[in-house]
C-alpha cells in the first residue's frame, strides 16, 4: 500500500492506494474502474490490461476475494439485477460478461455477437427493463463502429444496431432527456451523438468542435438541465448542453496531453468534472463557470480511469496503480 500519492496542500488526500508490488494488485495498466454496493459494504471495482477485475473494499483498500481472470476489462460498469449488484466487463473476445458481485461469479450468459471489439459499455432502465448500451470498434477495424441497445434479462439484443459513427466507439454514458431515456456515445471520429433509447432514433446533429478522439462522455444535470462532458486527445474537455445540441462556454483547457477519462460528481454542493490525462495528471473542473478549481493533482503515471464514489471520494487507475482520494 502507497499512502503519500499527493501532498497535503492540494486539498486532495489519498485515502489509500495500491500497486503491481502488492499481491493483490495489478501487474499492468489500470484501464476502467467503477463501484458498487455489495452486501452493505461500498466497494470499487478495477478493470485491467493484465486481464484481471478486481474488487476492493472503498473504505480500506483491502482486496475482495479473488480476481475474474481471463477477460481484458476494456470497459466496466455496474448495475442492479434482479435486486442483486452486478458488474458488466468487455474484453478483447468480443464479448460483455455479467459478474454477480456477492457471488464472486458468472451471472447467466454473456452478450455476444459483437464483430469487434466492446470499447464501452453504460447501463439505463427502457420502460421498465435494465439495458445495456454498447460501443464497438477498434484500430484493427474489424467490423463497422455502432452502438447496440440490450436487454439484460434475454440478453438479447433490442432492434438493430444504432449506426452513424465513422469510426470506433469508445464512449459511452446514459441520461434522461425530458423524461425518456437516452445514450451519449462518442470516438475515434471526434463526434458526439444523442439517441432516443425508445426510438433508437438520433437526436438532431452531431455534436462537433473537437480536432481528435474522443475518449470518454459522463453526463450530469447543470441548472437543472442535462449536460455531457466529454474528453479528447486533443488534450481538451467540452461540455455540451443535451437539450439544445450546443455545446455551453469555451474548452476546458489545460491539460499538456490527451484526456483520457472523465467522470462527474458533486463536489461542495457545487458539480464538477474530473478529467484524467496522460500528462499524468488529475483536474477538477467548476462545470457552472468552466474554471479549474484549484491544482491538479499529480500521479506516477498517466490516468486512463476515474470513478466517482457516491460519499464525494475518487477512484484513480494508472499504471498498476488504484487509489482512492478524498478531499481534506
Amino acid at each position: 500500500m502507497l499512502h503519500d500519492l499527493l501532498d497535503a496542500p492540494t486539498g486532495w488526500r489519498t485515502d489509500w492506494s495500491t500497486d503491481g508490488e502488492s499481491p493483490s494488485g495489478h501487474w499492468d495498466w489500470v484501464v476502467a474502474m467503477a463501484a458498487a454496493e455489495v452486501d452493505g459494504r461500498l466497494v470499487a471495482l478495477s478493470g485491467g490490461s493484465d486481464q484481471a477485475v478486481r474488487m476492493w473494499d472503498a473504505a480500506t483498500g483491502d482486496a475482495l476475494g479473488e480476481p475474474v481472470t481471463g477477460h481484458w476489462g476494456t470497459a466496466l460498469t455496474t448495475t442492479t439485477l434482479d435486486g442483486r449488484p452486478v458488474a458488466l466487463t468487455s474484453g478483447t473476445d468480443m464479448t460483455v460478461r455479467i459478474w454477480d458481485l456477492a457471488a464472486g461469479k458468472p451471472s447467466g450468459e454473456p452478450l455476444t455477437g459483437f464483430e469487434d471489439k466492446v470499447e464501452a459499455i453504460a447501463t439505463t432502465a427502457v420502460q421498465g427493463r435494465p439495458v445495456a448500451v454498447t460501443g464497438t470498434g477498434s484500430a484493427l477495424g474489424l467490423a463497422d463502429p455502432s452502438v447496440r441497445v440490450w436487454d439484460l434479462t434475454t440478453r438479447a439484443p433490442i432492434g438493430p444496431p444504432l449506426v452513424g459513427h465513422t469510426d470506433a466507439v469508445c464512449a459511452v454514458s446514459t441520461a434522461e432527456l425530458d423524461g425518456r431515456p437516452i445514450a451519449v456515445t462518442a470516438g475515434h471520429d471526434a463526434t458526439v451523438r444523442i439517441w432516443d433509447l425508445t426510438t433508437h432514433r438520433q437526436l438532431g446533429a452531431p455534436l462537433t468542435g473537437h480536432t481528435d478522439a474522443i475518449w470518454a462522455v459522463a453526463t450530469t444535470r447543470l441548472d437543472g438541465r442535462p449536460v455531457a462532458v466529454t474528453s479528447s486527445d486533443d488534450s481538451t474537455l467540452r461540455l455540451w448542453d443535451l437539450t439544445t445540441g450546443q455545446p455551453l462556454g469555451e474548452p476546458l483547457t489545460g491539460h499538456g496531453a490527451g484526456v483520457e477519462t472523465v467522470t462527474t460528481t458533486m463536489l461542495a454542493g457545487r458539480p464538477v468534472a474530473v478529467s484524467g490525462s496522460w500528462d499524468q495528471t488529475v483536474r477538477v473542473w467548476d462545470l457552472a463557470n468552466g474554471r479549474q478549481t484549484g491544482p491538479e493533482l499529480t500521479f506516477p503515471a498517466q490516468v486512463q480511469a476515474l470513478a466517482a464514489l457516491r460519499d464525494g471520494r475518487l477512484l484513480v487507475g494508472y499504471d498498476r496503480g488504484v487509489a482512492a482520494l478524498s478531499t481534506v
